[in-house]
Order: structure tokens, then sequence, then C-alpha cells
């Protein structure tokens, strides 16, 4: 009997799917998407057929999903992880979600007996997971934290215990109002400088040396110019696509959270229709 599962298999899933798999550890995988099952499958995964049928074989269960509400039908829908699940279950919300969305699937989750955390991961991307770099950001003060660490541990290289349920979420959209406001100014800087002539890298030897530009903001130069000035694969088109509408998800969520807690997000507001400008598509 499988113990882990994965559903959800889109960049970061999959990925970390595989590296399950490299790890010694194979899960049970389910996605929406068949080929994408079929892949994490031919790399040694187990393929279920629905969230249901994955969690009635699996003790740790984490979801990957992309948006609230795929995490809300993919947790608490129709042939769900809940309808499946057993008590004592534990399922990990590895998306970057609401802390509100966090908070009702908990509740839902209890009733069953089955606990459910944030465990939203901040990093490269596919490249930490792929690293075993990823920093897990858990939303728990109790022994939940103890229980994910052997598998969060094959792709994170440090756990945070973010605070009370909810908080690892919160935690999640902070962080990436730092990662794409840093995109959106490396956009007008590389920009700038191109239009006025300055010779080409030396804007990023500058603002390295200086500490302004941080390893990922460097690695994103690199993928801007290359989407920017280079035919695009339609993969790479597609990922494109998924990236922009995350960036803008995001952003509308972190400035939705921080008006509800009475604050306000104005260069967030600004850049929250900003994807296609850090995300190039042709």
């Amino acid at each position: 009997m499988a113990t882990l599962g994965v559903v959800g298999l889109g960049l970061i899933g999959g990925t970390l799917a595989r590296r399950l798999v490299n790890s010694g550890e194979p899960p049970l995988v389910f996605d929406l998407k068949t080929e994408a099952v079929d892949a994490a499958a031919a790399d040694g995964a187990i393929a279920a057929s629905s969230s249901r049928e994955l969690a009635e074989q699996c003790d740790t269960i984490l979801v990957c999903v992309q948006t609230d509400d795929e995490c809300v039908a993919a947790v608490s829908g129709e042939d769900g992880v809940l309808e499946g699940a057993r008590p004592g279950t534990c399922v990990a919300i590895l998306s970057t979600v609401m802390p509100a969305t966090v908070l009702s699937l908990a509740a839902l989750a209890a009733d069953r007996g089955v606990d459910l955390v944030d465990s939203p991961l901040a990093g490269r991307g596919m490249f930490s997971v792929e690293e075993g770099s990823m920093t897990a950001l858990v939303g728990d003060e109790g022994d939940i934290v103890a229980r994910l660490e052997p598998t969060l541990r094959h792709f994170s290289s440090r756990i945070v215990r973010a605070g009370g349920l909810g908080s690892g979420a919160a935690l999640k959209l902070a962080h990436n109002v730092v990662v794409y406001a840093g995109f959106a100014a490396t956009v007008e800087a590389v920009e700038l400088s191109h239009a006025a002539g300055v010779r080409e890298g030396l804007l990023e030897e500058v603002a390295t040396a200086s500490g302004a530009l941080s390893d990922l903001g460097a690695m994103y130069v690199q993928h801007y110019k290359h989407f920017r000035d280079d035919p695009h694969t339609a993969g790479e088109d597609q990922a494109l696509r998924v990236a922009a509408a995350l960036l803008e998800k995001d952003l509308s969520d972190a400035v939705a959270l921080a008006e509800s807690c009475g604050t306000s997000l104005p260069v967030a507001s600004l850049l929250s229709h900003a994807g296609a400008k850090v995300f190039p598509v042709d």
C-alpha cells in the first residue's frame, strides 16, 4: 500500500513526484490531465484514477494544484481527497492559496478526523524541487510538522514553522510580493539599460555586485531575455501563460489579504495585472 500521494502534477507537482520516485518513495499520483498522470507513471509513480482513490491508500497527501478553486475541488469536491481519506490521514496544501481557504478545508477535514495544514513552498520553482532546496512554510504549531518532516525533507532543505493554521499561506503570499515586484522592477531596469545603449549584461553585473540582484533575479533575467528575444516553443508559451496567470492571482490575493488585515499594498495592486509584461508571450 502506498503511504504518500501527490494531487496535481503541474510544473511543481510533476517535478516533486519525480523527485520522490528518485528518492526511493514512489508516490501515488493523480491529476485531471491524464497525460500528466501517464508521464508521472512513466517516471515510476503509481497512477490513481481520482483524488478519492489516492486518498484511500495514502497516509500523507500533498496537494499541488494552482488555484483556490482547484484546491477546494481536489480536497472537498466530488471524488476529492476527503471522500477517501481515513481518520489520521495528513493532508498538506503545497499550493499558494488564501489562508481562508486553508481554514475552511481544515475544518471540513477535522470533521472526518483528518489533519490538514498549509505547507506552501518557497524557492526557485521546479529547480529547487529537483535540488531538494525548497523552503517549506508550514502553518502548524503542534505535532503535524514532525509528521510531515520526513516527506518534506525529500525536496526541502529548510522547514519553517510559520505559526498557526493559515500562516504558511499568508507568508507565501507575502514572499511572492517580494518575488514578483522584484521581477517587474528587473524588467523595467533591463529595458531601460537596453534602450539607453548600456552594454549588454552590464546591468546584471553591477546589480549583482551591489547585492540588488538576487540569485533568483539573475536566473529570471536570463529567462526573460530568452523569452523576449528568441522564438518560443508551444510548451514555453504555455508555461509563460501559467506563470503570468499565477502572478496576477497571487498579487490579487495578497492585496485582498492585506485589505482584510486593515492595510494596503499599492505596489502589488499596480502589478496585479502585469503578468504578460513580466512573462512575455508571443
